[in-house]
């Protein structure tokens, strides 16, 4: 009877073991099932990085949360999760029950210092869903509330603030004029013999009375950063800390700004980034403009025939303004405020230039070397090394610190206002073309007018450099080729140029004749880069880039390269009997020659001199005089 009961309470207390072990096990696999099929699960864990201590000012009140893994202080413990995305931190939807209600808050991730929350009425039914709770924050209406992790971590500030930015204030309720003093400024600017890490997470608001301006103040201010994020709109929030202020409401303090203009900006009054609406409402207004923080005295001058006001075709939508001692160069760029970097001429030797680099946005003095080509034409070519944070030109200046790819090229400097040149091609052409962005016709209400008087029989596309105008490249996209009784071109009277190129500038490179022509009714670019080489006695190939500068691979037979290159145009030799447009090419050797000659191709034979050939003929001439007297 004892051994029978002891087997019965054996089996029951496995049948017990069985069943609990189902049914923690159909409890975990209905967890994950739920994780991997649904975005709502019972399984309510916060994400670490929305745990901790955070400081919010709402309804002009201090309130203070304590999040936790499964809690939120005030709102109860956390019964409910549901997010868009598995592996997405940065906004979720808590369902909290306090015991006595239930509510719906959304948290928004925004840096590792700054949330964002919205949070719906307390509801006493508890058989209301997540879905239907949460419908109540999605109304854009909603005021998002801002938390600040009171153990914040501070953040590096260069993406926010970085140089030395001098402001204009008002207030919204304080005073309405405007106090624009020059020495109230933003400093973010690193100091020698301090912590770098530390001082890079910190930047100072100077403050200036102006006169005429009564309520204005002077006062200086240390903010250290918390980080940023860019709203929807395009509106960029910075949120700081005061380390001077005690009070949590006035401690923290966001800024707005716009990522695609950064000289407008407002600033908050508490500690709600809530309050400001664009960078043009808020409290308190600013108007910034940046200013140089250091200044280095010219030691050498650039050549004299450098001075003026050029277009860097290494930079896009780039103007580079040279004097004696000093380069500008303001870049222009699809978003935002124009950039400004200054060059200081330090120290030269023969064609190298050690200059100074300012930065308007920067803070540090960094040094670079320049190798110049001698002007020709219209541009300036030039090498650029890297940078180095010491001003010695033996290290700076050492043909190591520039490109050592097997490729490299110089860099391009256009005048703004080009002189035409003799183009280095001349003659008249019949040609084909190719390539991604083909010649059209591009002038003219018809592609073919009629002319009553005259049937044109055969037309071609034209492309002619004549003795009548040598600096400019015309282009007939359907040229009428029809020729009178004497084999002479007739008058066609509707005929219109398509395409006119001027020549400014021309140079061999890699082999290869580079060329660059002005077109201002061009409405992609004004400036055209071309590689180009005779391939026979009567057959030249032209390859044109897509944009101002020529490619690092580009030749003159490709018609589509990585780099963009987008036309490709085969010249042949069509000059006739009465044209007057005789085929001459320089194949760029010497670009500051003025001489357009034709290279003849011999097999071996030795080139005679036209000077020598003179000589001869005169001494032939004296011979044949000399023999005459005697006789």
């Amino acid at each position: 009877m004892r051994q029978c009961r002891r087997y019965f309470t054996s089996q029951v207390l496995i049948a017990l073991i069985v069943v609990f072990s189902y049914g923690r096990t159909s409890r975990n696999c209905g967890t994950v099932l739920a994780l991997e099929t649904d975005s709502t699960t019972n399984d309510c864990v916060i994400p670490i990085l929305m745990q901790g201590q955070w400081y919010s000012y709402e309804n002009g009140k201090d309130q203070v949360y304590v999040i936790e893994e499964r809690s939120m202080s005030m709102k109860g413990t956390c019964i409910q999760q549901m997010y868009n995305d598995y592996e997405d931190v940065y906004r979720n939807f808590f369902l909290f029950d306090n015991g006595n209600c239930m509510t719906c808050v959304a948290l928004y991730y925004r840096t590792i210092n700054v949330l964002e929350k919205k949070e719906s009425t307390c509801q006493t039914s508890s058989k209301i869903s997540i879905e239907e709770m949460c419908k109540e924050i999605s109304v854009k209406e909603l005021t998002l509330d801002t938390l600040f992790n009171l153990s914040p971590t501070y953040q590096n500030c260069r993406q926010s603030f970085e140089g030395i930015w001098q402001f204009a204030y008002e207030y919204e309720t304080r005073f309405t004029a405007v106090c624009n003093h020059p020495f109230s400024n933003i400093t973010a600017c690193q100091r020698p013999g301090i912590n770098f890490q530390i001082e890079n997470q910190r930047f100072y608001m100077n403050y200036r009375k102006c006169h005429d301006v009564d309520s204005s103040f002077d006062a200086q201010y240390r903010y250290a950063c918390l980080g940023q994020w860019v709203a929807d709109n395009g509106n960029r929030y910075i949120v700081a800390v005061n380390m001077g202020e005690e009070q949590n409401f006035l401690r923290f303090t966001c800024f707005v700004d716009r990522t695609d203009q950064d000289l407008l900006m407002t600033k908050s009054r508490t500690a709600s980034c809530s309050e400001l609406k664009s960078a043009r409402e808020g409290y308190e207004q600013l108007r910034l403009a940046h200013v140089k923080s250091e200044t280095v005295l010219p030691s050498c001058k650039f050549p004299a025939d450098y001075m003026g006001v050029w277009y860097n075709t290494a930079n896009y939508d780039s103007e580079v303004t040279i004097n004696d001692t000093h380069m500008i160069e303001v870049t222009k760029p699809n978003q935002g405020k124009p950039e400004t970097v200054y060059y200081v001429c330090d120290e030269s030797k023969g064609t190298r230039y050690m200059v100074a680099k300012l930065g308007i946005g920067g803070c540090q003095v960094d040094y670079m070397c320049f190798d110049f080509v001698r002007r020709h034409h219209s541009v300036i070519r030039y090498r650029q090394g890297r940078l180095y944070p010491l001003g010695d030109f033996r290290s700076v200046c050492t043909w190591s610190s520039f490109d050592n790819n097997p490729r490299w090229k110089y860099q391009v400097l256009v005048s703004v206002n080009p002189v035409a040149i003799n183009c280095p091609i001349r003659g008249m052409f019949f040609f084909e073309q190719s390539g991604q962005t083909r010649l059209t016709v591009r002038d003219g209400v018809t592609k073919f007018p009629f002319d009553p008087l005259l049937e044109c029989t055969k037309r071609n596309q034209q492309l002619s450099i004549c003795p009548d105008s040598p600096d400019t490249i015309k282009i007939d996209m359907n040229k009428c080729d029809t020729l009178d009784y004497r084999a002479r071109n007739v008058n066609y009277k509707y005929e219109i140029l398509d395409y006119k190129w001027r020549c400014i500038a021309w140079w061999s490179e890699d082999t290869n004749g580079q060329l660059y022509t002005y077109d201002p009714e061009d409405g992609f670019s004004k400036y055209r880069c071309w590689v180009y080489q005779r391939d026979e006695y009567g057959q030249i190939s032209l390859s044109r880039s897509h944009k101002d500068s020529c490619g690092l691979w580009q030749t003159p037979h490709d018609d589509v390269t990585p780099e963009n290159l987008n036309l490709k145009l085969v010249l042949k030799n069509a000059e006739r009997q009465y044209d007057n447009c005789p085929l001459q090419f320089h194949d760029g050797g010497n670009p500051w020659s003025e001489d357009v000659f034709l290279t003849v191709l011999d097999s071996g034979a030795a080139r005679v001199r036209g000077d020598i050939v003179w000589f001869i003929l005169f001494l032939a001439a004296v011979i044949t005089a000399w023999n005459g007297i005697r006789d």
